[in-house]
C-alpha cells in the first residue's frame, strides 16, 4: 500500500536555478522534489496531489547565508551599554570592541542570542547557514531548528598547551555531533593573527586526515596584512597587549595571507576563506588552483573600512564564491536578501545580478560541502524552496534583476525545507 504524501505547489513564477517557468509548479512526494514544470503538466498523472496555489508570488530556492555569527544576533543590545551609536575608529577597535562586550555578558545569554538568529535566518528566507560558534554550550540551539548548514567551532588563542586543551574538547564535540541533525559540524581556526603558526600546521593536517571542513578569516583587513610581514601595526600595537599576548610577538610570517596559508598547509579546497579584501593577484591564482570557495561579506567590510573584495578578479580567476552577512556585530540585519541588495550597488558592474543570485544560492551551497542542487528546485533534490510574494511581480525577463535589486523589499512568505513549512511548522518570533 503507498502511504506516501504528495502535493502540488504552484505560483506565478517559478524559479528553479537560472531557469524560470511562467505558471510553473512542483511535485512534492515525502519532502523530495519528484517533477518541476508547468502546473498543468505535472497535474496529468498526479490528479489525487493536493494543490497549494501561492497566486501572485515567486517560488525560487532558499538563500544561503555562508558566513555569520549568530550567537551574536544580540550583540547591538548587549553593547547598549557603551553607545550603540559610537562606531570604532578602525578594524582593530571593533576586535577590541567585541572582546570587551563578549567578556561582560554572561556566556548563557549566548543560546537564546543564538536561538533568535536562527529564527531571524529563517524569516529571511535563509535555509542554509555557514555559522561559527564560539559557546559550545549553545550548540544544542541547532537540534530540530529547521534550518541546514554547517557549524565552524571556533578555536583562537597562542599558548600552544592551552591550544591543544581546547582541541582536545573539540574533537570530542565532533565526534559526539548527532550525525541526524540537519547542521553538519566543521572547524574554525580564527585567523592567521591570532593562532600560534606551528599549531596551526598541525591543525591543518589533522583536519586533512580527518576530513574536516574548516573555515577560516582571510585577508579581512590591512592591520591583518601588515602584521603578517612585519609583525607591526595596529594588532601589534593595540590588540596584543590588549589580551596580554605580546610574548608572543617574534619573527613576521612575511607572506600575504593566502601565500602564508598555503605555507602551513591550510590552502585546501575544504578550506572556506572569508573576507578576502585584501588579496592580491598572485593570491587570487593560489586560491583558483587549490579550489577553494571564498565568502564575500560586503556590508561588514563596508561598515568597517576593511577594504572591498575584488570580485571581478576573483570570479575571472574561476573561484567559487558566496555571499555572507557576518555577524550583528559588524551589520544591521542577516538578511542576504539585504545582502545582495547592497552588494549590487557596492560592486557595480564587476559582476552581473545573474553571478550575484547564483553566489547567494548555489554558490553558497557549495562553499559549505553541499551539492550545487541544493540551491535549486529540481527533480530528485529535497524539496526546499522559499515563496517570495512581492506587492508587484516583475515582468519575467526581468526576474533575476529584481530578485538582487528589489527581492529585500519583498515578504518571505513560506519557507519549505525538506517539505516542511518552516515558517508555519512552529512559532517564531521576531
Amino acid at each position: 500500500m503507498d502511504t506516501s504524501v504528495a502535493t502540488i505547489y504552484t505560483a506565478q513564477y517559478l524559479l528553479s536555478g537560472s531557469a524560470l517557468i511562467e505558471g510553473g509548479a512542483l511535485l512534492d512526494i515525502d519532502g523530495r522534489i519528484a517533477e518541476v514544470g508547468a502546473l498543468q503538466t505535472i497535474r496529468r498523472g498526479n490528479e489525487q496531489a493536493a494543490v497549494v496555489d501561492f497566486g501572485s508570488a515567486i517560488i525560487l530556492p532558499p538563500l544561503v547565508n555562508a558566513h555569520t555569527h549568530l550567537e551574536l544576533t544580540d550583540f547591538p543590545r548587549w553593547n547598549d551599554s557603551e553607545g550603540r551609536g559610537k562606531r570604532p575608529a578602525s578594524f582593530v577597535d571593533w576586535i577590541l570592541q567585541v572582546i570587551r562586550v563578549k567578556h561582560r555578558i554572561p556566556q548563557e545569554c549566548y543560546l537564546s542570542s543564538l536561538q533568535r538568529g536562527i529564527q531571524l535566518s529563517l524569516r529571511a528566507g535563509t535555509g542554509l547557514v555557514g555559522d561559527i560558534l564560539s559557546y559550545l554550550p549553545a550548540r544544542n540551539a541547532y537540534r530540530n531548528c529547521g534550518l541546514q548548514g554547517r557549524v565552524y567551532l571556533e578555536i583562537i588563542g597562542q599558548n600552544r598547551s592551552d591550544l591543544q586543551k581546547k582541541l582536545t574538547a573539540l574533537k570530542q564535540v565532533l565526534l559526539s555531533w548527532d550525525k541526524s541533525n540537519s547542521v553538519l559540524a566543521g572547524l574554525s581556526p580564527h585567523s592567521l593573527y591570532t593562532l600560534d603558526s606551528s599549531f596551526l600546521t598541525d591543525l591543518f593536517r589533522e583536519l586533512e586526515a580527518d576530513h574536516v571542513f574548516s573555515a577560516i578569516h582571510l585577508a579581512e583587513s590591512a592591520e591583518e596584512v601588515e602584521f603578517l610581514a612585519t609583525q607591526g601595526g595596529d594588532i601589534a600595537r593595540k590588540l596584543y597587549p590588549f589580551i596580554g599576548w605580546e610574548r608572543y610577538l617574534g619573527a613576521p610570517a612575511g607572506h600575504p595571507p593566502a601565500k602564508q596559508l598555503q605555507r602551513i598547509d591550510g590552502l585546501r579546497a575544504d578550506t572556506l576563506l572569508v573576507h578576502g579584501t585584501q588579496l592580491t593577484v598572485d593570491e587570487i591564482d593560489l586560491i583558483a588552483r587549490a579550489g577553494c570557495s571564498v565568502v564575500l561579506c560586503p556590508r561588514s567590510n563596508d561598515r568597517l573600512g576593511s577594504g572591498k573584495a575584488p570580485l571581478s578578479a576573483l570570479h575571472q580567476a574561476g573561484i567559487n564564491l558566496a555571499l555572507g552577512t557576518d555577524s550583528m556585530a559588524s551589520n544591521d540585519s542577516l538578511s542576504i536578501w539585504d545582502e545582495l541588495h547592497f552588494a549590487a550597488r557596492w560592486f557595480g558592474h564587476q559582476v552581473d545580478s545573474a553571478q550575484l543570485f547564483d553566489m547567494a544560492t548555489t554558490g553558497g551551497a557549495i562553499s559549505l560541502g553541499y551539492r550545487s542542487d541544493w540551491g535549486l528546485v529540481q527533480p530528485e533534490s529535497s524539496c526546499n524552496f522559499q515563496v517570495l510574494s512581492p506587492e508587484d511581480l516583475p515582468n519575467p525577463t526581468d526576474v533575476i534583476d529584481f530578485l538582487v535589486h528589489e527581492g529585500h523589499r519583498a515578504t518571505v512568505s513560506h519557507l519549505f525545507l525538506n517539505g516542511i513549512d518552516r515558517l508555519r511548522s512552529h512559532d517564531i518570533p521576531l
